[in-house]
């Protein structure tokens, strides 16, 4: 063993009889059989103890009865914000029940000035609506509506981009054909 290699034959020869012993104890293991044995599946977890994660529902919309009430509405909020003169700069109008309850409408402002915001609702008690842009100093404009009859408030507004959002007491009531709408008329 004192010439070069020696060392190297006794290695060789332990790594390939470990080899041979692992082999031997895998093959032997291999044909054992366990009355438990399930092929490898993960055991069952028992039903009682699964909860189900509950699917999400999508609102059903409106019915036909519904909607043509909602082309009344329409029609009447139509009328009523017609009292609303001079240029138009923003107007637009939505469902005002269901779960359709949010942005009404948004545009640009071209031009800085005292501008006239109508609003109007059909087929509900009260709304509020919020006029907001993102340059004017004091924040967002709350006007809330009786729905009884229009109602117009002077703002002032800069140039660029407007938006109205329309909010109700209960947003996710039941579908019933209300709508609300704004006319911003300018200088």
């Amino acid at each position: 063993m004192s010439r070069r290699g020696g060392t190297r034959t006794i290695r060789t020869a332990a790594v390939l009889t470990g080899a041979v012993l692992l082999c031997l104890a895998a093959g032997s293991l291999a044909g054992c059989t366990y009355e438990d044995d399930d092929g490898g599946r993960p055991p069952a977890t028992p039903t009682s103890a699964v909860t189900p994660r509950p699917g999400r529902t999508i609102p059903a919309g409106p019915s036909p009865d519904v909607l043509a009430a909602q082309q009344r509405n329409e029609a009447a909020l139509e009328r009523l914000l017609a009292g609303a003169t001079g240029p138009v700069v923003l107007a637009g109008s939505a469902p005002a029940d269901g779960n359709g309850v949010g942005p009404l409408k948004g545009g640009r402002v071209k031009a800085a000035g005292d501008y006239q915001v109508t609003v109007a609702c059909v087929g509900i008690d009260a709304a509020q609506f919020y006029l907001s842009q993102d340059e004017t100093p004091a924040g967002p404009t709350s006007i809330i509506v009786d729905c009884t009859a229009p109602t117009s408030r002077t703002v002032s507004l800069l140039p660029g981009y407007v938006s109205v959002q329309l909010t109700r007491p209960n947003p996710t009531g039941a579908w019933t054909g209300a709508v609300a709408g704004v006319k911003i008329t300018g200088p």
